[in-house]
């Protein structure tokens, strides 16, 4: 289930890809229709052109999203900022050329195997790599992929999300949603600090979050914040419910952790160990800040989740979820085992919350 839910999530990462370039390329084409003196603006001409555009932007998005997907995600994601937008760019360009040429190559191959000529035409690469039109297309491709690709990496770098809604004001005015929030927090944090030195625990950290990263894609969650040595994920109700993903997140993770446990203690002598709350209900969401804006979510709900992972050191799997969520998780008792632990009293809150421990059925 987890396998289709990225294949679905890389299909529609893929799909934007396309999308932005296919805009940009009908665009340039436009601009180029209506400004070469030659043709005569008719209807005929036109089509062409405006086909041509977004022909050409599906090629380039298909091929800058396959590489963002299956090269870009995993080798480039722990580069700094600039040089991953410069390595994509000059990447995506080498490969896109190679492609021409071997398509060149082929299609040279094929019409002497059909018969239509006699030899190849060795001159097809050289003419089409000598053709200023070319060079003026290409400069454009390199232009627009630099920017395609700065656009993809802050919105990585920002969140799943948090750019687009942003860039539309959606959130200008606070809105009530419904989401599941989950607060995941590393134990003995400051132990661990001052044992090996605030240097390498900050990479102790940056390691671990880098480890959650693919889990919570993969379980359809999104990065809300990172509280020192805390995570705060949240999910669409839908997606969280769905196959368990919000529990499912939190045991993936153990997993993972446990698997680079030997790689944990040779750089550090120390392995991430981690507890987390849970909750399910309705926030408040807001865009915040002028100097610096982001999208911040408010409510009783936050705090709920909050103390639920407080509380989940007292048990031994370490994670405790909240009545509320289980109710929406239909077939959670076909993976995981759930224990009652009876009603959380909560400091400053009216009302007790009955809370449950959920562990992995062996």
């Amino acid at each position: 289930m987890l396998k289709h839910s990225k294949i679905k999530e890389n299909v529609k990462r893929i799909g934007v890809i396309c999308t932005l370039w296919i805009i940009c390329m009908f665009f340039y084409h436009l601009i180029i229709f209506f400004s070469v003196d030659e043709i005569a603006p008719n209807k005929i001409e036109f089509v062409k052109y405006m086909v041509s555009g977004i022909i050409l932007g599906l090629i380039f998005g298909l091929t800058n999203g396959f590489l963002e997907i299956f090269i870009f995600r995993q080798r480039f994601k722990r580069l700094r900022f600039g040089y991953t937008v410069i390595l994509k760019t000059l990447l995506f360009i080498i490969t896109f050329l190679v492609t021409i040429i071997v398509f060149i190559q082929i299609k040279n191959y094929l019409l002497v195997a059909v018969g239509l000529f006699e030899m190849p035409n060795e001159n097809d690469l050289a003419e089409f790599f000598g053709s200023p039109v070319v060079f003026e297309h290409g400069l454009y491709a390199l232009l627009i992929s630099f920017g395609i690709n700065f656009f993809l990496q802050i919105d990585n770098k920002m969140g799943k999300n948090v750019l687009f809604n942003l860039f539309f004001g959606r959130f200008h005015s606070p809105r009530k949603q419904e989401k599941i929030i989950m607060f995941l927090d590393l134990t003995s944090s400051t132990t661990i600090a001052e044992k090996i030195g605030d240097y390498k625990y900050s990479a102790f950290l940056k390691d671990f979050f880098y480890d959650l990263d693919e889990i919570i894609s993969e379980t359809k969650g999104a990065v809300y914040q990172y509280i020192g040595d805390e995570v705060v994920v949240l999910w669409d109700v839908k997606d969280g419910i769905e196959n368990s993903n919000c529990i499912r997140c939190y045991f993936l993770t153990k997993r993972t952790i446990y698997k680079k446990k030997d790689k944990y203690i040779e750089l550090y002598n120390e392995f991430p160990q981690f507890k987390a709350g849970i909750h399910l209900g309705e926030v408040v969401v807001t865009e915040v800040g002028g100097l610096k804006s982001e999208i911040a979510y408010h409510g009783d709900t936050i705090n709920t989740a909050s103390r639920l992972c407080a509380e989940a050191k007292n048990y031994e799997n370490g994670l405790l979820i909240s009545a509320e969520l289980l109710g929406f998780l239909q077939y959670i008792d076909e993976s995981f085992s759930v224990e009652s632990v009876g009603l959380v009293k909560f400091k400053g809150k009216e009302h007790d919350i009955a809370a449950f421990s959920v562990n992995e059925k062996k």
